[in-house]
């Protein structure tokens, strides 16, 4: 039986209560969000510290064919000085999140230089990673990584800035506080300018109709992934075990299991008990 997106999204009220849900520290929710070049610079800006103007902005950008791995961008954002900044939302420890970004900087040099340019016309890279962790487990909010030349304070500068933010810790600061309007994302929450505009007219005013197409696209792919890889292994006995298989799929991803949950369709009782006897 093949998944169809319509079994994973629901009806209209049931996408309209799962947006309500949504936080700008969900991919899906903070793309959309990002697409809004207000929101975009007022984040950049103030995380930072210096004004962002931007010239060019795409949102789950993909770059394929670099060594046959590709990857998906949630932000990639060009500004009037034509600087470079990828910006990557992550829920869930993944592990490994240096070499993700290594390996991210490394997709986007090869996609921004053009075969017979010289090295020196690379743009300054920014590399923004906001997670719900602690990455360093060091208390504080924003950790900016820089080289030096061993045994010195000479900066060893290669044009990356790699900044690490996140919501678990809270030091007071403005940018802890906007943090933590990312983790909740209260529409009713006005103090935070143009992001806070996006956000209350994605879940409140016009723009529900756009959050909840971005819904319905995001449970098609879905969909269409993991029935093509169950027909592959030859694991189509039911729609039950297909909603298990995407739940299980989606939390790899760093969803929420109530999210996932709501994305599939399936109710936590039915999960919990057939979950295990699916490998």
């Amino acid at each position: 039986m093949v998944i169809r997106h319509e079994d994973l999204v629901g009806s209209f009220e049931q996408q309209k209560a799962l947006v309500a849900q949504f936080n700008l520290m969900d991919d899906t929710f903070f793309s959309v969000v990002m697409e809004h070049n207000d929101a975009a610079e007022y984040l950049l800006t103030h995380l930072l510290g210096k004004k962002v103007r931007i010239i060019e902005n795409k949102t789950q950008y993909s770059i394929r064919n670099i060594e046959n791995h590709s990857i998906v961008l949630d932000a990639l954002i060009e500004d009037e000085e034509h600087n470079i900044y990828d910006v990557e939302v992550q829920i869930g420890d993944k592990k490994n999140h240096e070499r993700r970004i290594r390996y991210y900087r490394t997709a986007i040099d090869w996609s921004y230089l053009e075969k017979g340019k010289d090295y020196s016309e690379l743009p300054e890279l920014y590399m923004i990673f906001i997670s719900d962790f602690d990455p360093f487990q060091m208390s504080k909010v924003h950790y900016e990584i820089a080289q030096y030349i061993e045994g010195t304070d000479r900066k060893y500068d290669s044009g990356v800035h790699i900044h690490y933010f996140n919501t678990k810790v809270n030091d007071g600061t403005f940018v802890a506080e906007i943090l933590q309007y990312m983790k909740h994302s209260d529409p009713k929450n006005d103090r935070f300018g143009a992001l806070s505009k996006q956000v209350n007219y994605h879940k409140v005013q016009g723009g529900m109709g756009d959050m909840c197409k971005a819904v319905e696209e995001y449970a098609k792919e879905y969909a269409k992934k993991y029935a093509k890889e169950m027909e592959e292994k030859g694991k189509i006995e039911g729609k039950i075990e297909g909603k298990i298989e995407t739940v299980k799929n989606m939390l790899k991803d760093g969803l929420s299991i109530d999210k996932a949950l709501k994305y599939a369709d399936i109710d936590r009782l039915t999960y919990d008990k057939y979950a295990g006897q699916i490998q």
